[in-house]
């Protein structure tokens, strides 16, 4: 690593919104780099010199922020996630995978108890489901056919008692197979 690719990458995270590809073990490189320059830093002291000052005050500082940037985007990315189901570990080296999986297991926990907390109670929830869905008595027998929604129902038996999709039942009603219970 060098200071160029260091601005480069800086450049990258400030001006994107996607996470720039660095390599796996870039901290440890990052790590590395950042003691070299300390190490001539601290020789340059020695010899009277400030020159370079500036140069470690600068990496430093950008290094920082490159972290801030990457780790608001893995936040960002393990919200997302969360929310769709979907995700890629692309771009991310291995200590933000690390954060990506913590941060989505909680996220997902977190979302779990809220579902949990907001839930009706079994009857509403049960009653809603069964919004889109009917109860007709049948009052001819009635060969197996696809309904609306292309799954295969029946045979039903006169007189029997049957829940179906709403669509399906009114079809049923229509061709006076059925009638509303």
């Amino acid at each position: 690593m060098d200071f160029e690719e260091l601005r480069h990458i800086h450049r990258q995270e400030k001006n994107s919104s996607q996470l720039a590809s660095i390599s796996d073990d870039f901290f440890l490189e990052l790590k590395a780099f950042i003691a070299e320059k300390r190490k001539k830093y601290l020789n340059s002291l020695k010899n009277g010199s400030l020159d370079s000052a500036q140069d470690i005050s600068n990496i430093e500082r950008m290094a920082r922020e490159i972290l801030q940037i990457r780790e608001k985007k893995v936040v960002r990315k393990a919200l997302h996630a969360s929310f769709s189901g979907e995700y890629s570990l692309e771009n991310l080296c291995s200590q933000e995978k690390k954060l990506f999986e913590n941060l989505l297991k909680a996220f997902n926990s977190y979302k779990k108890e809220m579902e949990k907390l907001f839930a009706l109670p079994e009857s509403q929830s049960t009653k809603q489901k069964d919004l889109n869905m009917l109860s007709v008595q049948i009052i001819q027998d009635v060969p197996a056919f696809v309904g609306t929604d292309m799954k295969e129902y029946g045979p039903f038996k006169k007189g029997q008692l049957v829940k179906l999709p709403a669509k399906t039942a009114e079809l049923l009603i229509a061709r006076k197979l059925a009638v509303e219970q």
